[in-house]
């Protein structure tokens, strides 16, 4: 009976035989078919017989399908019911899963099968036994590790390449080849057989099992080997595993028992019916029934399979009572997948931390109230004034110990250039003196260069060409040496307002009297001083400032004076120190200026502008100066009457000849009325106009108007028609200005060719001409004197206490700027921990710690730009007292960084994080707390850094606030949340290295993340995934907490706060 497959080919081979007749025998139709000849007939019939074969030809082979009863699956596998292939076990290929493939796990489906049966698979590097199944090293699973499914441990794309390691560096170091025979997910092991008897009966042909475990399954499979070829198979089911710990130092026994078992021969194999050897093909599958036990010391050379047959065939061939054998195990996991390895549970260590959280705040608060309480009380402890207990007698002749001191100056000239070929002169020609006990006036209309030559005489820095001679004692000295002899006293008033009026000038005795005074001598004279310039009664009053509750202007101008007359200069420099006061201050001010030179012989130098008469009489020497710093007068103030009614300039009878001196200067000439009689000085402007008005030859310039029309208005006679009559004629312009520059070049001339400048032009050729220099002759007690007041100056370790101190009374004394710091970090952390409170274990409880580290990063960078104002508020009064010699910029640098970073840069981030800590959830451990306080502290601490060098470089608040936006927002966009390392374009990854908010937001997750196994359940699967690599997948480095992140933060803070001193030492210097 014919079957059906060969019917078919039968109909296919007729159908083929007619279509080969038709179209020979007509090519031009291949539809046209002719009837089927007898001799296909008779060939069909032949075929049909033969069964579908032509004469000659051997079977065809039947393909494979393991559907079919002659076919199965080796290894038991499973059979496809849709194709009819076997779905090999690990280890094992070919149509019947017979053959042993070679490679490594991690090349899945791509492994190719085994070549040579006479040894066994040549593996990838790494990976041993006869299919290439047991691992050896641990960087061999980390190729396989990331197609690993964590809750099976199983490859899940088995069909996926091979990965190198280089491919997956964030796994080299989490994958693990356990070794221990211990099945996690699915072992592998390679045995040899140690049984001696079946060692002596097969020489040159090893015996050799192959063990695997698969505990999701709960079952084994097992194959016995000989000569590297495959003897027969078991499948072991419904097996339990279990360990056995051996106690001090015995060994660990792991045990995996099966109450069924299943065994198959392969045919035509050793023990399988090769020829010449027995055949145990009906034992094993008859006999071999279970329970079977595959048991493993940790001994090397421990492990022995037993099952009741088998075991009794081994007894009564071999004399055993077991297969025995040396197993090497190997099987890749996760490292926290380790039998013994438990992940983490948080340890409860909450009470040492709080404990620790404790003491620290406790000792924080207490050193900051007793600095605070010694800084407080300390100021308000006086010494006797008024009483017998002074200072002693050698103190009191050190204090007012000094060398009298003559100035002299000739021909200074000063002039600024506006371009390559174009100057301005500000000083033409200006000479003059003044000896010990004298008190010298400047005197000049606005813009005549007044306090251009108070800064030159006084050595300051000025931007512009200075020439001409400056004696001391007709000696030329060094300019630091001139510096230590003199005091200054700006214009503008330069206070800390914080400070107490006490308080300011002790500070300034603190900085500047020897230091080998004592305090209490310091404070007496601190108190001389007050009482000298009749501010004692004020000594508790705060400074202030405009807009709070302070002291008057006339009060601050004299606090001003002080701070310089507390050291007793030799010299006093003062610019304008009546600006601003009522008539009976400026009187009361420069009357203690004059008894200061005559009482103690100090020089005192200074300019005014159109003082009182009772004040003029107090003049002891005069430099008058004309428009363009043009030399008018210089000398002895009484004789200035007599030299002008000489010249034909008489100052008229009742006029304040302070008045008439000003309005002589003036750009513009003024007739001067020969008389004015019957009234007061206030009379003297209007009775000027009126008198220029009747002459119709007066024009006033910018300047004398303004000084008309402030005489005019503060006089009780001046009516609204005379004022009228001065606007009417400001607005009429006469063609005058050739004849007004020749009436001020006239008076020019006529000074350098009086007497009085002739006189002095001789006596200062003559000490030039005797050759002085420094220490020479008549200069030896100044020069040691000079010496001796520059050595005894406060060193820098007293003058950083003593500008700490008052760094600290100005940060307490203001406190809105400090408790903002607190109340915001308090605030925000309750906010915070009340929107991540207990943070989980998953990706949710990732991202949440993401997000709660990257918003308190942010937080601190931005409240660091207030460190903008700490420095901008006090630039003005660095300079004025570093141009005065108070201090070294380092001992001022130091004071005010330590006094902004403790309280400011350090105990909030420590408040923040005591109180987010706990709530939010994050690693109970001391360890881990102090490393985040840490981290917080270093992040805030560079911010600081660049805000203050911000503020140093830029002197406008707004501008530095700007550029530090700019710059926190730059750096904030590198920190690793928002672009990927691994994404950033090529030449680009180093913003992100030198970005130190990204050093802080690594840092805050290695630290906490690091060792955390993240487990979630989504669409019904289980899934444990290392923390450690979700860091790696945002191009987080899990290593780099010391290095590079804290070693970049210490480098940036390092670096900043060095090029912000240097800024401070070269870029912040008064320029005049």
């Amino acid at each position: 009976m014919p079957t059906a497959y060969q019917l078919i080919n039968l109909f296919l081979l007729l159908g083929s035989t007619q279509a080969t007749t038709a179209i020979s025998s007509n090519p031009r139709s291949s539809n046209d078919f002719s009837p089927i000849s007898q001799p296909s007939l008779l060939r069909a019939a032949e075929l049909f017989q033969n069964n579908g074969r032509p004469p000659g030809c051997p079977p065809c082979p039947e393909c494979f399908n393991c559907q079919l009863p002659k076919f199965n699956c080796k290894q038991f596998g499973i059979c496809s019911e849709y194709d009819g292939q076997c779905k090999c076990p690990s280890g094992f290929g070919g149509q019947d899963c017979g053959e042993p493939v070679c490679g490594s796990l991690a090349d899945g489906d791509q492994r190719h099968v085994r070549q040579d049966n006479s040894t066994s698979c040549k593996c990838d590097e790494g990976w041993t036994g006869i299919n290439c199944n047991v691992c050896e090293t641990d960087q061999a699973c980390s190729a396989l590790l990331p197609s690993l499914d964590h809750s099976t441990g199983r490859p899940t794309h088995p069909s996926s390449s091979h990965l190198s390691t280089s491919e997956t560096p964030s796994n080299k170091s989490e994958a693990v080849c356990y070794k221990g025979g211990y099945t996690v997910k699915e072992s592998y092991q390679m045995c040899n057989v140690t049984n001696r008897k079946i060692l002596d009966m097969l020489p040159g042909r090893p015996p050799q099992a192959s063990f695997t475990c698969d505990t999701n399954k709960s079952s084994c499979q097992f194959q016995f080997w000989i000569g590297y070829i495959e003897s027969f198979y078991c499948a072991f089911d419904d097996c339990q595993q279990s360990i056995e710990v051996g106690y001090e130092g015995q060994p660990n026994i792991t045990r995996n028992e099966c109450k069924k078992m299943r065994c198959k021969c392969i045919p035509g194999r050793m023990l399988c019916g090769e020829s010449g050897s027995v055949d145990i093909s009906d034992f094993l599958s008859e006999e071999i029934k279970g329970p079977g036990k595959f048991s493993c010391s940790s001994d090397r050379g421990g492990c022995q399979f037993e099952e009741p047959a088998m075991n009794q065939l081994i007894t009564d061939v071999f004399g055993d009572t077991s297969i025995t054998l040396d197993c090497q195990a190997g099987e890749c996991m996760h490292y926290t997948m380790v039998p013994g390895f438990k992940v983490p549970e948080r340890p409860d260590n909450s009470k040492m931390v709080a404990l620790s959280i404790a003491l620290t705040a406790f000792f924080v608060a207490g050193a900051s109230w007793m600095f605070w309480y010694c800084g407080r009380n300390r100021a308000h402890k006086y010494p006797a004034f008024y009483g017998r207990s002074r200072v002693n007698p050698a103190e009191q002749d050190a204090l007012s110990a000094h060398v009298p001191t003559d100035i002299t100056f000739s021909k200074i000239a000063y002039s600024i250039n506006h371009s390559t070929n174009n100057s301005k002169a500000v000083l033409r020609q200006v000479s003059g003196k003044a000896k010990s006990g004298q008190l010298l006036a400047i005197m000049g209309a606005s813009g005549a260069g007044k306090s251009s030559l108070l800064d030159i005489l006084a050595k300051k820095s000025k931007a512009g060409f200075v020439t001409g001679d400056i004696l001391i004692n007709d000696m030329q000295i060094s300019n630091d040496q001139f510096k230590s002899l003199i005091g200054y006293v700006d214009q503008e008033d330069t206070l800390m307002s914080t400070l107490t009026v006490y308080e300011a000038v002790l500070c300034s005795a603190m900085l500047r009297l020897p230091k080998d005074m004592s305090l209490d001598a310091k404070k007496i004279r601190t108190l001389e001083t007050l009482d000298e310039l009749g501010i004692l009664h004020l000594k508790d009053a705060f400074i202030g400032r405009s807009g709070r509750r302070s002291i008057s202007g006339g009060e601050k101008r004299r606090v001003s004076i002080a701070c310089e007359l507390v050291t007793n200069p030799s010299i006093l420099f003062l610019d304008e120190p009546t600006s601003g006061l009522d008539s009976f201050n400026a009187y009361n001010v420069v009357e203690s200026l004059a008894q200061l030179a005559k009482n103690y012989k100090r020089t005192i130098i200074l300019t005014i502008h159109q003082p009182q008469s009772n004040i003029v009489s107090m003049f002891d020497q005069l430099v008058l100066l004309g428009n363009g710093g043009r030399l008018i007068y210089s000398g002895a103030f009484e004789a200035c009457h007599e030299y002008f009614s000489q010249i034909g300039q008489p100052c008229p009878a009742g006029y304040n000849i302070a008045d008439f001196l000003i309005e002589l200067t003036m750009k513009y000439r003024a007739n001067i009325p020969k008389h004015v009689s019957g009234h007061s000085q206030v009379d003297g402007p209007t009775q000027l106009l009126r008198d220029s008005e009747e002459s119709g030859n007066y024009e006033p310039a910018g300047d004398e108007t303004e000084l008309l029309l402030r005489n005019s208005s503060e006089g009780s006679r001046t009516s609204s028609s005379t004022l009228q009559a001065l606007r009417n004629r400001l607005t009429t312009k006469q063609d005058v200005e050739s004849e007004d520059f020749s009436s001020l070049d006239q008076l020019v001339e006529s000074f350098e060719a009086s007497e009085i400048s002739q006189s002095f032009d001789k006596e200062f050729k003559t000490i030039q001409n005797r050759g002085l220099v420094i220490g020479a002759g008549i200069g030896d007690e100044l020069y040691n004197y000079l010496v001796a007041r520059s050595r005894d100056r406060a060193g820098f370790f007293r003058q950083f206490l003593i500008l700490s101190s008052r760094a600290f009374k100005n940060l307490y004394r203001n406190p809105m700027l400090m408790l903002s710091h607190y109340l915001l970090a308090i605030f925000l952390a309750g906010v915070c921990a009340s929107l991540f409170h207990g943070v989980t274990l998953d990706i949710a409880g990732f991202q949440g710690r993401m997000g709660l580290f990257f918003f308190i990063l942010a937080l601190f960078g931005f409240s660091s730009l207030t460190a903008i104002t700490i420095f901008s508020e006090e630039r003005i009064l660095f300079m004025r007292e570093r141009s005065n010699n108070y201090y070294s910029p380092l001992s001022y640098f130091l004071s005010k960084t330590i006094l902004d970073i403790i309280p400011l840069r350090i105990l909030p981030p420590f408040i923040l994080s005591c109180i987010i800590y706990y709530p939010v959830g994050l690693v109970p451990t001391l360890e881990q707390f102090w490393k985040f306080v840490l981290v917080l502290i270093a992040f805030n601490l560079v911010s600081f850094g660049l805000v203050l060098f911000i503020s140093l470089v830029c002197d406008d608040v707004g501008v530095a606030n700007l550029v530090g936006s700019l710059i926190m927002l730059f750096n904030l966009l590198f920190a690793g949340l928002l672009v990927n390392r691994e994404k950033l374009p090529y030449g680009t990854a180093w913003l992100q290295d030198i970005s130190f908010y990204h050093a802080a937001f690594e840092g805050l997750l290695i630290n906490e993340v690091r060792y955390l196994t993240l487990k979630d359940h989504r669409y019904g699967v289980d899934i444990e995934v290392p923390s450690a690599s979700i860091l790696s997948l945002f191009g987080f480095r899990t290593t780099a907490f010391w290095y590079p992140d804290m070693a970049n933060l210490a480098f940036l803070f390092l670096f900043f706060m060095t090029v912000s001193f240097l800024t401070l030492v070269f870029v912040v210097k008064e320029r005049r």
